[in-house]
């Protein structure tokens, strides 16, 4: 299926697209500023993740079923982290196999809100849990509510700007036509783990926002990228995370010459409108913007309220981490894609062999 909107017969659908993704990310940003939740920019980041997949809300028992499954998934990573805590060799072993099956659930077509849960959680907890149990307990509920609140944030969003048979979603849904059988799911399940348990393992040992940050980086950049895109599209996330740090470090300056909550809110509006806009119409290129808009969104929530346990750093700082971040995810995927084309070459080559 063509995520290309641009030929939508009714441009009214794609305005109502993009105003909706635009209207929930904004929402979970005021409400969460408003009540003075730690990691602001969770409950944005969830809702954005889920308003770039469907194309209606989540039905009642659907919505009721994710929030118990997030809740289920959060206590079990909990518990795996905090009992295994003591056994860095073991723990690292369970991760890994958290992360396996939650990649190859996603490209299977899981609920893309709860497989993102656990991967954000997989990569957070432990490293929390390193320089503070309490901050790693923190954290896991803070990321509960935030899936609560972005299924929440996803029926209000599209009770506002309804949806009908003339839209589209922004991206194809993890469980389109399109997605990979069970052995190229299972593959790639695996490269994306590879790419990822070494710089986690790295940073289990160094407790620290910037690990957070970099981690959850490469997993929202793994989970965009699309091995059928080829390179190039690869380097464009590259640029998406540039452009959303950029913007970012434009807001944030803007809130702070202006520290009034309705300008706060109207600001956001405002960015998060312009991402949603070009999502909404880029066709094949919309990875680039949502990955944009999740940096941006990473960012400026870090900004106003930084992770626990951790401290503000310039804006510059962070950037260079982003960068750092998806440098690494694209280079680390190139070499590992031989791998996966490898097979593909030789298969003809045995056959002629026999």
């Amino acid at each position: 299926m063509s995520t290309d909107l641009t030929s939508d017969p009714e441009p009214v659908g794609v305005r109502r697209t993009a105003l909706r993704l635009a209207f929930g990310v904004t929402a979970c940003f005021a409400l969460v500023e408003a009540l003075g939740w730690d990691a602001t920019f969770l409950a944005p980041l969830l809702t954005a993740q889920m308003l770039t997949k469907l194309r209606q809300p989540p039905g009642l028992t659907q919505g009721l079923f994710l929030v118990v499954l997030i809740g289920l998934s959060m206590g079990a990573v909990l518990a795996i982290t905090t009992s295994l805590l003591s056994h860095p060799a073991a723990l690292l072993l369970a991760l890994a196999l958290l992360l396996y099956l939650s990649f190859y659930a996603h490209l299977r077509g899981a609920p893309n809100l709860v497989t993102l849960l656990v991967q954000t959680s997989v990569v957070s907890l432990p490293v929390l849990a390193v320089a503070s149990p309490d901050a790693a307990v923190g954290f896991a509920g803070a990321l509960a509510s935030a899936g609560f609140v972005a299924v929440m944030a996803a029926w209000v969003a599209f009770a506002a700007f309804p949806g009908d048979a003339t839209d589209t979603a922004p991206q194809v849904p993890a469980g389109a036509a399109n997605a990979p059988g069970p052995p190229e799911a299972a593959r790639d399940a695996l490269l994306n783990t590879l790419v990822l348990l070494p710089v986690l393992t790295g940073f289990v040992l160094v407790a620290s926002e910037l690990a957070v940050v970099v981690l959850i980086v490469i997993v929202n950049l793994l989970r965009q990228h699309d091995p059928q895109q080829g390179q190039r599209a690869a380097l464009g996330l590259i640029l998406g995370n540039f452009i959303g740090g950029l913007a970012a470090a434009v807001v944030y300056n803007l809130i702070l010459l202006n520290e009034t909550y309705p300008f706060f809110v109207v600001v956001c509006f405002a960015a998060t409108l312009a991402f949603a806009g070009r999502i909404a119409t880029a066709g094949q290129r919309a990875p680039v913007y949502v990955i944009a808009l999740t940096t941006f969104i990473l960012l400026l929530g870090l900004g106003m309220t930084p992770l626990p346990g951790g401290s503000s750093e310039a804006f510059i700082t962070r950037l260079a981490n982003v960068l750092w971040a998806s440098a690494y995810a694209v280079g680390a995927v190139s070499v590992l894609e031989f791998w996966r084309i490898r097979p593909i070459h030789n298969a003809p080559i045995q056959t002629r062999a026999r």
